[in-house]
Parts: C-alpha cells; structure tokens; sequence
C-alpha cells in the first residue's frame, strides 16, 4: 500500500498487463498530515493562547489600580490593595468620615457613615447592604457611633457613644439588644464575651448583656483611661487597650487584673489633668500621638491606627512595645489622612482601615501579617482579575474537545490503513 504520509507530488505507476505488455494509470494521493505534527501545531497554538491570556490578565489587573499606588519598597512592606470612598457617585453615596471599620466571618466590609449609617461592602469594593438609622435617644435610633465589631455569628456590635449605649444589630439592620454603658467608644467581641472601651473605664459582658466584669475610671493614673479608643482581645487571656487621651497602650486580664503599661517609662504629670495626652505634644516619652483603632493579625501580632501619627502601627503583644510603623500624611492610596479605625480579614489576608478624614476604607497587606497560603487566591478572586478565568475555562474545554476529536479522526485513518494492509497482504 501507498504511503499516506509521503507529501511528494502523485506519480504515474507502471502496471504489467496479462499479456507481459504494460500500460500506464494515473493515481491520485490523499495527502494526510502525520498525527506527530499536528499534535506539535496545537501545542504551539495552545502556549501563544497561553500568553495572550496571561498579558490580558495582567492589562485588567493593572486597569483596576489607579495611578499612584505605592510600592512595597516605597511603603515599607505596605502595598494597597484598594480603596473604598462610597456606593456610588453622588455626594450622598460617599462615605462621610467613617471613624471604624469590621470585616464580618463573610467577608463583608462594615462601616459607619457619618456615625449614623452602617454601610457593608463586598471585598471588590461594592455595595452589599445600606442600613441607615435615624438619629435620636429613642429605642432603635442612634446618636453617634463611634466604634464596632462582628461577632462570630454576623451580628454587629455598635458602641453609641452619644446614646451611652452598646447595640447589636443584624446584618439586616434590626437592632435585637441595647446594652447600657456610660459614652462607650470601642468595642472587641471573642466568643461570647464582648470588652467595651468606655469613657470612663472597661467592662465586659456577654452577647446577652450580661455584666461580666468592670474595672478603672477616668484619669492618667496607672489604673486609670481617658476615653480609650481602641480595644481587642488578643487571646482568652488578655485584653489590650489603647488608652488614647493618656497616650499609652494597656493589657489587663478579663478580670480587671493588669499586665502591662507601655511605654513603660511614661510617666503622666499629676498634675496634668484629663487630656493630658493631647496637651503634652512634645513629650517624646511615647512614639503614641492619638493611639486608636486596634485590631490582631494571624500571627497574633497588634496593630493600631494613630490619626497624628498618620499610620499603622506594629505592638508587641506581649510587652505592648512598638515594633513598626507604615504609612505618611497624604491624600493619594496607601497614605492617610486622621486614620481612626482598623480590622484584619484573616481570609484574604488583609487589613481595612477606617481613612477618616479622606473619607474612605483603604484595603492594605503589611508584612509578616501570617496569612494563609490561600489569601492570595481569595483577594484575587475578589478583583477583576478572576473575569479571565471565564473564557481561559471556555477555551481549554474547545481544545481539549478538538483534540479529542482529531485523536478519534486519527485513530480511524490508522484502522483503515491498517485494514487496508492486510486485504493487500
């Protein structure tokens, strides 16, 4: 039998005819590319498709963050992810100085705006859930939030301090229980147990509200705050405080028991009165201007926000020592401008923080945050990024179907060849 795969130009075959003489016949060829070369052209087509795809993955990724964001060089480790101003383009869709910020065990983004609207966005950046509440001393009203946090369960704990009052609210905004507490500005919820940074100390309660304990009043002695601004648990076993009038951060036991005041060689004049933090500006026993917002990352490290520092800030959770700081007064992505508030999504391994007077949510990844190795597809998949996926599964489903095909179309040429040689046989 011929061969199929000879690409030479048909040839005139001589033929012996019965009677010794001969003659001659024309046969016609089909030419047939060899299984090898067109398995080596989709192999080719398949890469340069490859990388067609991966250069627009990387063109829609760069679309997606506006000119000026910092550098991890530039910033110190820090690089921006996105910001936040709003759920639309009209003035009353922007946020308006939101002075906290949680990420609930969805995923889900929470601020206040203009300390009466609880606002919830997705990790993209878009609008889940605007809960606006009216203002007033009435049941199921709101005076001025200054402070709040997710529960394990979703539910969102807002520290009144206008109405002196801790609420729980559904994500749907139904308030379901009011907790007393004398100008409460933070809250930290583990478990069951939520630890309320008030004006004029600490307590803990249970979810129920529930007294646990209660400890310190207001003033710059040891066992004293002036209208802390920031608390979180960083175990079962230990609650940290930014003490923010007095300038210092404090660790206590659930108990009331303390652990630690840091800087530990600050010393407040006696004499200083209330505030004394905020009259002493060039007191450089403190790195601490206005210490605020705290939050712990997934290596059990603290971080807080300072608005005069204008920066995130690296504790010590052991010894509430300050061990970093990223971050500079400004207006454009990654600096910030009287930031207030801050929360750790342990999932996409990140941190929100509450840019208060820019008026809006900066997203950010901070070095040595221990996230899992994860995060980096779920942040992904939360950006426009995971758009390309679509027609990347798209094409390799048409491939892997065509090539599919053509092994079908040439496991049948090789069966008639195959039966071909043997009737010649």
């Amino acid at each position: 039998m011929a061969d199929v795969n000879n690409n030479s130009a048909p040839e005139t075959p001589v033929v012996t005819g019965p009677q010794g003489g001969h003659y001659e016949t024309e046969v016609t060829y089909e030419v047939i590319e060899s299984g090898p070369s067109r398995r080596r052209l989709l192999a080719i087509i398949l890469v340069v498709l490859m990388i067609l795809l991966a250069a627009a993955g990387v063109f829609v990724w760069n679309l997606s963050r506006p000119a000026g964001a910092p550098t991890a060089t530039a910033a110190g480790g820090m690089s921006w992810v996105r910001s936040i101003y709003g759920w639309g383009d009209l003035p009353n869709e922007l946020l308006q100085a939101p002075v906290d910020t949680a990420v609930a065990p969805n995923g889900t983004i929470w601020t206040v705006s203009a300390k009466t609207t609880l606002v919830g966005f997705n990790p993209d950046g878009t609008l889940e859930r605007l809960v606006p509440f009216e203002r007033g001393d009435e049941d199921g009203k709101i005076v001025s939030i200054e402070g709040m946090d997710v529960g394990d369960d979703g539910t969102i704990y807002l520290a009144d301090f206008g109405r002196n009052a801790v609420h729980a609210v559904t994500p749907q905004g139904a308030m379901e229980l009011s907790i007393l507490v004398q100008q409460p500005s933070e809250v930290a919820v583990r478990g069951d147990r939520i630890a309320v940074a008030a004006a004029q100390g600490i307590a803990v309660f249970t979810t129920d509200g529930e007294l646990v304990a209660q400890w310190g009043s207001r003033g710059n002695a040891a066992d004293q705050v002036d209208i802390p601004h920031g608390i979180a648990w960083i175990d079962d076993d230990t609650i940290i405080v930014a003490d923010t009038h007095n300038r210092r951060v404090k660790a206590y036991f659930p108990d009331g028991r303390l652990k630690y005041i840091a800087p530990a060689a600050m010393e407040v004049a006696p004499d200083a009165g209330i505030n004394s933090g905020m009259d002493s500006t060039e007191d450089t026993s403190t790195p601490y201007q206005l210490p605020s917002g705290m939050t712990v990352d997934g290596s059990g490290r603290v971080l807080l926000v300072d608005p005069f520092v204008f920066a995130i800030m690296a504790v010590d959770p052991a010894t509430g020592e300050l061990t970093e700081t990223w971050g500079d007064f400004g207006a454009t992505d990654g600096t910030f401008a009287y930031p207030t508030g801050i929360d750790y999504d342990a999932e996409r391994d990140y941190f929100v923080v509450a840019d208060t007077a820019n008026n809006r949510l900066q997203i950010l990844e901070l070095p040595g945050s221990g996230g899992s190795a994860l995060s980096g597809a779920k942040r992904a998949l939360d950006g426009p990024v995971w758009l390309c996926a679509i027609p990347l599964i798209l094409l390799l489903i048409a491939i892997v179907l065509w090539i599919s095909k053509r092994r079908r179309a040439d496991d049948e040429v090789e069966v008639e060849d195959d039966e071909s040689g043997t009737q010649e046989a």
